[in-house]
């Protein structure tokens, strides 16, 4: 079974997070959420989440097949600061077999340790110009190697079944999308 590892911090997008974490599972797919901190905290719009485990409590964290980082101010801000998140992002990028699926505002966090450079991505438009590395593209999803990028909470249903794809194929992928009544 496929393992993926979705990071949360407070202040990140509520439904980017959720919808990630719902459909990967729905497509049979070993999902843990890592809070930055443990216990329950407040999303970007005032929801309440908690994490599976802390990221120090952490158990494995370079063994997952995919980390997703979704985005939301100031959840961004804070996984972009936090030398953990760095270490992981490195590790999965530059490790074969390893996926990296980032949402929105996030794409900030891997253009701030130099992993968009020579790579297409995409983010929530208002923040492609503050990104310095790589190449933005205006579509919903953009796969660029191991990198899967996504512009934002409406796109976030189509990232996640991108990324079901990726890691149990496209029936799967198909699969889900009918069940969900997506397309």
């Amino acid at each position: 079974m496929k393992k993926a590892c979705v990071l949360l911090a407070p202040g990140c997008e509520e439904m980017e997070a959720v919808i990630v974490i719902d459909v990967l599972r729905r497509g049979g797919i070993e999902v843990v959420s890592a809070g930055l901190q443990s216990g329950v905290f407040e999303a970007s719009r005032g929801v309440r989440l908690e994490a599976d485990v802390s990221l120090d409590d952490l158990v494995g964290a370079k063994d997952f097949d995919l980390l997703v980082l979704p985005g939301g101010l100031p959840g961004t801000e804070a996984l972009r600061d936090d030398v953990r998140v760095r270490d992981l992002l490195l590790h999965y990028v530059q490790t074969t077999g390893k996926r990296v699926g980032v949402l929105c505002a996030a794409s900030l966090v891997l253009d701030a340790h130099g992993l968009l450079e020579g790579r297409k991505f995409t983010c929530y438009p208002g923040v492609a110009p503050d990104i310095q590395g790589g190449t933005w593209v205006d579509e919903r999803v953009v796969i660029d190697g191991n990198l899967t990028t996504s512009q934002g909470p409406g796109t976030a249903m189509a990232f996640a079944l991108e990324l079901v794809k990726q890691l149990a194929g496209v029936e799967t992928r198909m699969d889900v999308a009918e069940g969900l009544l997506f397309e």
